[in-house]
């Protein structure tokens, strides 16, 4: 049932796909994820949703769909790419206070409404789907352990799925203590995961939700693409004038060639009204790209004050790819869209160090996770 159960998002890449998807498939775990889809009402108002996400559970449970494990135990979960790239982690749970004291360390702001939506979800069907990937750099060989293989399969987006039960005592203390060595995790992504569970935990008593699932690797397993920004103006956007107000900051040069890519710092894409423009940034700064492309486009030019909360700017996730860019943008959609490089899990290490925030949305980290794939449950003490 793993292939059924498990979900991902882009598996189904238009809002159609995924409405059949929960019409024609009953097990899928999109019935928590989407569950707003399953009611016809405002996506703002989780309470009148949720508890389909929460009847989704307990039918599956009652099927024997969701098993439940009798022994505490770590999991390796390998994902494989169709290139044949291969990331291998442990999966586990990390104390929430381990969050609030700044030893799982994070990098990125958060949206209000997606923390609201996944404490909501907690709350109601008391259960966590996906775990936050954490990034280690210590060494840790998980191949030394005795591990029994309990999943295999292909996604439908080609990757290959294996994960592998670790419960002997000796080889789950082994773990925990190598673990414990390590003196910062980092938040790779999961930032709202994280953020709810420890809210979640503040907020309802009774429940056993002191620690949070996670997915554990080595940094040097993580591959990082950018979030593209696409903007829509409240007014009507006069292109030549967006071009003269940049202008003042960048030099502009058009270019022939789609700029989907970029593989400079200090250089960013500008695609507007089918026509592609390179933007270099000649200033000395020492802030990170994402950083200038925050202050000086989107809250400068665009005055959007609260890129966590307003409609108008849009996240593309690189792995969406250039002909979905272009086509939100051509069918007017959003008016402009600004390309950048991603941030190094160096700048990212850096900024978490300092305890500082990046904007949302700055990093696009793989490996991305499925759904369902294994589930924490939070209990009644």
């Amino acid at each position: 049932m793993v292939n059924k159960v498990t979900a991902k998002s882009t598996d189904h890449p238009t809002k159609e796909d995924l409405v059949n998807e929960l019409m024609t498939n009953p097990y899928t775990f999109h019935h928590v994820t989407k569950s707003h889809m399953s009611f016809n009402g405002a996506f703002q108002e989780p309470e009148k949703f949720l508890p389909f996400a929460a009847k989704y559970i307990v039918n599956m449970k009652s099927q024997g769909v969701l098993i439940k494990e009798d022994k505490e135990s770590f999991y390796i979960y390998e994902q494989i790419s169709a290139s044949g790239k291969s990331c291998k982690g442990v999966i586990g749970l990390c104390s929430v206070d381990d969050y609030r004291e700044n030893r799982i360390k994070k990098h990125e702001e958060i949206r209000p409404s997606r923390l609201k939506f996944l404490v909501e979800l907690f709350k109601t069907a008391h259960i966590m789907g996906e775990p936050t990937l954490l990034a280690h750099n210590s060494d840790i060989n998980l191949d030394e352990l005795e591990a029994t293989e309990i999943y295999r399969f292909v996604s439908a987006d080609h990757k290959t799925h294996v994960v592998r039960r670790v419960d002997s005592i000796e080889d789950v203390t082994k773990l925990q203590k190598e673990m414990a060595e390590i003196e910062s995790f980092y938040i790779a992504d999961g930032h709202h995961r994280s953020a709810s569970t420890s809210e979640f935990n503040a907020s309802i008593p009774g429940l056993d939700n002191d620690k949070s699932m996670c997915y554990i690797v080595h940094e040097n397993q993580l591959q990082i693409h950018p979030f593209h920004r696409l903007i829509k103006p409240l007014h009507s956007l006069d292109a030549q004038k967006v071009i003269a107000d940049l202008a003042s900051h960048f030099k502009i040069m058009k270019s022939d060639k789609p700029l989907y890519t970029i593989l400079e710092s200090k250089h960013f894409g500008l695609y507007i009204n089918k026509q592609w423009y390179l933007l270099s940034y000649e200033s000395h700064s020492d802030q990170l790209d994402v950083e200038i492309l925050e202050e000086i486009i989107v809250k400068g030019v665009f005055d959007i004050q609260d890129s966590r909360t307003d409609s108008q700017i849009y996240y593309h996730p690189y792995s969406n790819g250039l002909n979905e860019l272009l086509d939100l943008v051509d069918s007017e959609i959003y008016s402009i869209a600004f390309t950048t490089k991603p941030c190094s899990f160096e700048d990212v290490i850096e900024i978490a160090d300092s305890n500082k925030i990046l904007p949302p949305k700055s990093t696009y980290i793989e490996p991305k996770l499925r759904a369902g794939l294994l589930i924490q449950e939070f209990q009644e003490i």
